[in-house]
C-alpha cells in the first residue's frame, strides 16, 4: 500500500521569499500613491513620479549579470511571482548549491513592516541594518545568514534572499538600488 505523504514545509529560502512577494504586492494595491522622491541610486529626478513607476527592472533577465559574480555563474533564472511592476527572481549556479533570491517592487513603509514581522519566527530572526535605505533588516536562520530587506526613500523594496554572508547581500543590494 502506498504511503500518503502530508505537506511538506517550504525550504527556508523559497518561504522566505513568498512572505517578500506578498510583502511587495501588498505594497503595490496601496490605494493611495506613495509619495514622490528623488531616485533611489541617489539622484534627484527633474520630474516627480510614484514610487517605483518606471525605474524599476520588468525581467529577471536585467539582473542576471548583477546576481552572477555572487554565484560564480548563473545557470538558471527563474521567475518566481508575475509582477506588474518590479520582479521576483530565482538564480541559481550550474549545479544549484547556491540560490539567490531577489524581490525589487515597491512598497510601503506599512508593508514593509509587515515583511519584516513575517520573516522572524520558526527559527529565523531578524536585526535592523543601518546605512541602507531608509529602513533595512537582515534575518538569520538559526543563526545562519538568510537575507537582507531595504526599503529605500523613493518608496520602493529591495530583497535579497540567500544563504551568503551579510556583507555579499548588502553589496548586491548597493549595485541594484544604484540601477533602478
Amino acid at each position: 500500500m502506498k504511503r500518503e505523504e502530508g505537506p511538506r514545509a517550504l525550504p527556508v529560502p523559497t518561504a522566505l521569499a513568498l512572505v517578500a512577494c506578498a510583502a511587495l504586492a501588498a505594497g503595490c494595491g496601496s490605494s493611495s500613491p506613495p509619495a514622490a522622491s528623488g531616485s533611489p541610486g541617489g539622484g534627484d529626478s527633474a520630474t516627480s513620479q510614484p514610487a517605483g513607476s518606471a525605474s524599476l527592472p520588468t525581467s529577471c533577465d536585467q539582473l542576471k549579470d548583477a546576481v552572477d559574480p555572487y554565484l560564480g555563474g548563473v545557470a538558471v533564472t527563474k521567475p518566481l511571482l508575475q509582477k506588474t511592476n518590479g520582479v521576483s527572481c530565482e538564480f541559481a549556479n550550474g549545479s544549484a548549491t547556491r540560490i539567490v533570491i531577489v524581490n525589487v517592487g515597491p512598497g510601503t513603509p506599512a508593508a514593509f513592516a509587515v515583511l519584516k514581522a513575517k520573516s522572524g519566527g520558526q527559527g529565523r530572526t531578524t536585526a535592523s541594518v543601518s546605512g541602507l535605505g531608509s529602513e533595512a533588516f537582515s534575518t538569520s536562520n538559526h543563526g545562519k545568514p538568510g537575507g537582507v530587506a531595504v526599503l529605500t526613500s523613493g518608496g520602493d523594496v529591495f530583497a535579497v534572499i540567500a544563504a551568503l554572508p551579510f556583507a555579499r547581500d548588502e553589496a548586491l543590494l548597493r549595485q541594484l538600488m544604484s540601477r533602478y
